[in-house]
């Protein structure tokens, strides 16, 4: 019941983005306490592209899907 409410209220502040692979990456990028701009040192990302990608406004990609698993510990098939 609780997580029916809680994912009620994120797909209403994502709308069409809801789960998405930038969600996710978001999402794992908290988890691992970490800024893009510090993302973006340890992968070589720039740090606005990483902003893209989160925002849904640029593809991910499985190069870039590789590095951010690494760094952020998952499997990087979760955002594809």
């Amino acid at each position: 019941m609780l997580a029916e409410v809680l994912h009620g209220e994120a797909k209403g502040r994502h709308g069409d983005y809801y789960q998405s692979p930038g969600y996710y990456l978001r999402l794992y990028r908290q988890r691992a306490d970490m800024t893009q701009a510090e993302l973006a040192d340890r992968t070589g990302i720039l740090q606005h592209h990483l902003s893209e990608i989160e925002n849904n406004k640029r593809v991910l990609g499985k190069a870039n899907a590789m590095k951010l698993g690494e760094a952020l510990d998952f499997d990087y098939r979760r955002v594809l």
